[in-house]
């Protein structure tokens, strides 16, 4: 907006009147703001029913455990194994296997060269993929 001040200079002024600028502008926020939540579109969608978070998993009956204790005895799942036979049992057990997993447990204080060893001979006969448990599986449980 602009206001003569009563000077000789009466005449067209150069300013720019931004109030009809403002006028359109609102306007086509508001026009925006209602047309905008009828053009949400969405896809079906089909949800699962909800699992029971209370029952554990059912655990496979033929999964292959490998122990190691702290006194160096080997364990395949709850039955004693001397290292030198250990590959053998593996191989027989892992031949006719689509699924060729082990689960590798140790106890705390076994030491940790014996325990790549025996992990060595897992993988080495066999074995496509090793799962270390992080928690002692003891073989007598």
């Amino acid at each position: 907006m602009s206001m003569d001040t009563g000077g000789t200079t009466s005449g067209p002024k150069s300013e720019i009147n931004v109030t009809p600028l403002v006028d359109v502008v609102l306007v086509l926020l508001i026009i925006f703001m209602v047309i905008q939540p009828l053009m949400q579109r969405g896809y079906d969608v089909s949800v699962p029913p909800k699992a029971e978070m209370n029952t554990p998993p059912p655990q496979s009956s033929d999964q292959l455990i490998v122990s190691l204790t702290a006194r160096r005895e080997i364990y395949l799942n709850k039955e004693r194994v001397e290292a030198g036979n250990l590959a053998i049992r593996l191989q027989e057990l892992l031949k006719n296997r689509g699924n060729k997993v082990v689960f590798f447990s140790a106890e705390d204080t076994a030491n940790y060269g014996d325990a790549m060893k025996v992990m060595d001979i897992v993988r080495n006969n066999g074995a496509k993929n090793i799962g270390i448990v992080m928690d002692w599986v003891s073989p007598a449980q």
